[in-house]
């Protein structure tokens, strides 16, 4: 196992590499509850995203696209080409990018940002963000504190999971203190959101749609039904009981949707 902190970066196992992208401002340490689940299969590798906390600086205006693109050239330096991905969130959109940019084999999202229809939809979800913003100041102290009890650990993580009080004190406060020293957080809502545009026909890599029947982030009448048209899919996985962040709702579900992709995608099937 191999944990950087200068940039943050996690790799362990052997096998087939399999990249998996974490959502907006959290980390790579979003994956922990899946990580020896996937590891048995695969050489994991979690990077944490540039412009995050722990991540490499952006040289571009924060936006999705200019993540997406350091992302890129961040794993093209370490030689990282022809792998798998997973990423969840902001994370989705960006291993459909990937895909785009020629380095993925294959690309699953989970609770997928990067599409929706109504304009209207994408203005509420920047509104919020800014609004928490603005409570950031007055709620980081009580977050920090309400995590140490477990019914307000899973009270405080009740938008993002189902089972927050699974996630370990120290990891959530970690996640909430993240958010409160995001640099790019300003920069990113003020950038003018356009949707992820659909790949060139010619582009082949084998794409999967996952979501969690109880993402109250990003629900999928607006957010997974658009994704599936743009990317030319019919129907996507439903987890039932999980949440915006499944890997901490049903793991074992998680791994096992990611396993059964790459497994499809190396058979050839």
């Amino acid at each position: 196992m191999t944990i950087m902190q200068d940039p943050e970066w996690y790799e362990a196992g052997s096998g087939t590499p399999l990249v998996l992208v974490h959502g907006f401002t959290v980390s790579w340490r979003i994956w922990k509850p899946v990580l020896p689940l996937l590891e048995k299969h695969h050489r994991v590798i979690a990077p944490t995203l540039p412009g995050h906390v722990g991540g490499l600086p952006l040289k571009e205006r924060a936006s999705p696209l200019s993540i997406a693109r350091a992302l890129a050239e961040q794993l093209r330096e370490r030689g990282i080409g022809d792998a798998h991905f997973a990423g969840q969130s902001l994370g989705g959109w960006m291993v459909f990018e990937m895909a785009r940019f020629g380095l993925a084999r294959s690309a699953l999202g989970l609770c997928s940002a990067g599409a929706w229809r109504d304009p209207a939809v994408i203005e509420k979800f920047v509104r919020d963000g800014r609004s928490a913003l603005r409570l950031l100041p007055y709620l980081a102290p009580v977050m920090k504190l309400a995590v140490n009890f477990t019914p307000l650990r899973r009270l405080a993580l009740a938008r993002e999971m189902q089972h927050g009080d699974r996630m370990e004190v120290e990891d959530a406060r970690e996640h909430f203190a993240r958010f409160s020293k995001m640099t790019i957080l300003e920069e990113f809502l003020d950038e003018k959101l356009e949707p992820l545009q659909p790949l060139p026909a010619d582009n082949k890599v084998p794409l999967r749609v996952v979501w969690g029947a109880r993402d109250r982030i990003l629900p999928f009448d607006d957010f997974g039904q658009p994704l599936l048209d743009v990317l030319g899919l019919d129907a996507c996985t439903v987890l039932e009981d999980c949440g915006h962040n499944p890997m901490f709702d049903d793991p074992q579900r998680v791994a096992n949707e990611i396993l059964d992709f790459t497994r499809e995608v190396e058979s050839g099937r």
